[in-house]
């Protein structure tokens, strides 16, 4: 599947605080941590492009003083938090992409089906744990990994062992993701017939020269039947991936795919900008200099044309990569980046739990091997540090875009822990960064391009 935000994804340092995934590739949660448009990394480090200049103590130096945090002020995060979703990843590829270091196995030989049974002994001993043995999903999210490179009976089987494991909501949100060439109407109404709602396919781009480049197989006029398929099949809420800042890309050729987008009127779209990340192809190709990559300021004005015409075409943006219809935001998004638990199945899958964070091993084999020792493959198992809870909640929060609500943050964390970063709140709203709306504090839109360093200017 495509890689997943404005950035691609965030710096690693983000992804293990928040172990999260849309996505990405290693943590997987079905919701993508991402890096902001003006903040791209190559290993850890920038690319070689000055990062876009602001104002506020420089570079954004992080707002830092001596916390006293009144640990006895602060409410449980369990309380407060709902029972977000199931996440099931399948790591299984048609074949590799030069921009993708998402946990991933070529399709062949028989390890799917080793994978199918190793999924369910993890999710039947789960299914014994708390909170998971008492609660109800109110999303499923298969992610991969590309899920619809299984056939009709695997897919019947990872269905099965989803609904005689746990208990899933009447009317939970079912997300599966897909690329065009691994759909057909059979296939996508075998999925509708075993209660999948939500299809997310990766379409990238519908431009011949950029798809090729990006390594996809797939053409335009398939990525259209795809979504044409989809419809027939009878789903009604149906998403996009789409990717910017591709080496080469033009504003003319992502204009053309984002009026193509549109003029299929899918419920759901997500604008994600190519991130070199390490161990990859495009990662090698870009330290000999082969890669013609947009700057940052060029990056983060492919975003804002996107966010643009979208919102032209009534799309709302409730997150820095995600924008939909009134009434079809991704709910499995929504609630984890509200802070809900959630509970993550296969390799290099992520679970949150009672302020708790657990990390599977990440290889396939490594996974199949602790399912076949242990009967479980957590690789991480850690609580979260007040202060860690913390980070969580603001860098979750701001980069909604209903923002971070005060009012909760005090109930949740004391009244010290919101007072110490009033000079940050004023600095930022200062120099334009953040707006406050109510009880809420908002990135505008000078801050979307600038999140990462806005949330550390908090720390």
């Amino acid at each position: 599947m495509g890689i997943r935000g404005p950035g691609g994804r965030g710096g690693q340092r983000l992804h293990h605080l928040l172990v999260l995934g849309t996505p990405p590739r290693g943590p997987r949660t079905g919701v993508a941590v991402v890096q902001a448009p003006g903040e791209r990394r190559l290993a850890g480090l920038r690319t070689g492009v000055q990062h876009r200049a602001c104002s506020v103590a420089g570079p954004l130096e992080p707002h830092r003083k001596n916390r006293h945090v009144d640990r006895g002020a602060i409410t449980a995060d369990r309380g407060a938090n709902p029972l977000a979703g199931l996440y099931v990843h399948i790591p299984f590829c048609s074949h590799a992409c030069p921009y993708c270091d998402f946990s991933f196995e070529l399709l062949k030989g028989g390890r799917v089906d080793e994978l199918l049974a190793a999924l369910d002994t993890e999710a039947e001993r789960r299914g014994r744990e708390s909170p998971w043995t008492d609660g109800v999903f109110e999303t499923v999210f298969l992610g991969g990994g590309t899920p619809t490179c299984l056939t009709d009976r695997q897919l019947d089987r990872v269905f099965r062992t989803i609904h005689e494991r746990f208990r899933v909501a009447p009317h939970a949100e079912i997300t599966v993701e897909a690329n065009p060439e691994t759909v057909t109407i059979p296939k996508l109404k075998r999925l509708r017939g075993l209660g999948v709602d939500r299809i997310s396919i990766g379409v990238q781009s519908f431009s011949r020269d950029i798809l090729l480049k990006l390594g996809r197989r797939h053409t335009a006029d398939r990525a259209e039947k795809a979504f044409a398929s989809a419809r027939e099949a009878g789903f009604r809420n149906v998403n996009l991936d789409l990717m910017f800042g591709v080496p080469g890309q033009s504003a003319a050729d992502w204009a053309d795919t984002l009026e193509r987008a549109v003029a299929l009127d899918p419920e759901h779209l997500s604008v994600y900008g190519l991130t070199i990340e390490p161990g990859t192809e495009y990662a090698r190709l870009a330290e000999q200099g082969a890669l013609d990559l947009p700057d940052e300021g060029r990056h983060t004005d492919l975003y804002f044309q996107a966010l643009d015409r979208l919102s032209d075409a009534g799309f709302r943006q409730y997150e820095i990569s995600n924008l939909a219809k009134p009434g079809f935001a991704c709910r499995h998004n929504v609630s984890c980046w509200k802070g809900g638990d959630y509970l993550g199945l296969g390799p290099s899958a992520h679970t949150r739990m009672d302020g708790r964070r657990l990390a599977n091993a990440r290889g396939l084999a490594d996974y199949l091997h602790a399912m076949d020792e242990r009967g479980e493959a957590t690789d991480m198992d850690e609580t979260l540090s007040v202060d860690e809870r913390i980070h969580e909640y603001i860098l979750l929060s701001l980069r909604s875009v209903d923002g971070l609500d005060t009012r909760v943050f005090r109930d949740r964390y004391g009244d010290d822990a919101m007072d110490e970063r009033d000079p940050a709140i004023h600095a930022l709203s200062g120099e334009g960064f953040l707006a406050k709306r109510g009880s809420r504090l908002c990135l505008t839109r000078k801050g979307l391009a600038l999140a990462d360093s806005v949330c550390e200017y908090f720390m």
